[in-house]
């Protein structure tokens, strides 16, 4: 019995490293690509050089697409922050009927297509007149990211002492300060993972900026997206690594965050 269980955890290992590494080697590739000196997208590179990261940081259209980027990201990650703590909060305190119907509801964009949420939404904010805007945008990418926050801060809550509210309204503290005051801090680095993950999903969401932005609103999905199609250059290399490097980051301060939440429910 005991060789079998080591033998199947064995095979596991092997199955998440096959899986990890094909998952992962796709895009350590694109980095020596990005710093090959050619015009033509090669590997391995014969000649290298950071012709095409001078090329990027030369280019205002990349630059505005990335300023672009980030304040859509910066604002569609507020928001939906907001939202979802809200949001989250509300169900975890709500014990009535129809919760699981709710929290199904709360949750089905995340099950629902992102091209069939597109193309409604297409739909919807062409009538409005709003395709195109940054509005359109902002409320595509916090129709996206608004249920990832929902489980990020309802999974906290569900770990979250509520002994500790009652003990602070037992010495006088009312509904508000103990939310304020007790709540809020020990859930922070959940809605901080949130919000991390929110800009992430929005920075990175190509589908929506396809359907919905224009000329003023040219995310660096979408220029990605034009430039594989109409001018294929290491440039898209260049700024697939810069992206690489970017959300590695934003995934660890996450996974810190993470673990500082879990420690906070621990003591």
């Amino acid at each position: 019995m005991a060789e079998r269980r080591h033998a199947s955890g064995a095979f596991s290992r092997v199955v998440a490293v096959l899986t990890v590494g094909f998952l992962v080697l796709p895009l350590l590739v694109v980095i020596p690509i990005s710093f090959g000196h050619s015009s033509l997208m090669s590997f391995p590179p014969q000649q290298y050089s950071l012709r095409w990261y001078e090329a990027l940081a030369a280019d205002p259209s990349w630059l505005g697409a990335a300023l672009t980027s980030i304040r859509l990201g910066v604002t569609v990650a507020l928001i939906s922050t907001v939202l979802a703590t809200i949001t989250a909060i509300g169900i975890f305190r709500y014990q009535g009927p129809g919760k699981a119907a709710m929290q199904a509801l709360i949750l089905s964009p995340l099950v629902v297509p992102v091209i069939v949420i597109g193309v409604a939404l297409y739909y919807l904010f062409s009538m409005l007149g709003m395709t195109g805007s940054m509005t359109a945008l902002v409320c595509a990418h916090t129709l996206l990211t608004f249920p990832y926050g929902v489980v990020v801060v309802n999974s906290a809550l569900e770990r979250f002492d509520t002994r500790l509210e009652q003990a602070a309204m037992s010495m006088g503290a009312g509904p508000f300060a103990t939310l304020w005051r007790v709540t809020l801090p020990i859930i922070s680095p959940s809605i901080a993972v949130s919000a991390v993950f929110a800009f992430l999903i929005s920075f990175d969401e190509v589908v929506m900026a396809l359907l919905l932005s224009g000329p003023e609103t040219l995310t660096v999905p979408k220029k990605m997206w034009d430039g594989i199609r109409f001018d294929l250059t290491p440039v898209i290399a260049a700024v697939s690594a810069v992206l690489l490097v970017f959300s590695s980051v934003l995934v660890a301060v996450a996974e810190i965050l993470r673990r500082r939440s879990q420690g906070k429910n621990q003591r």
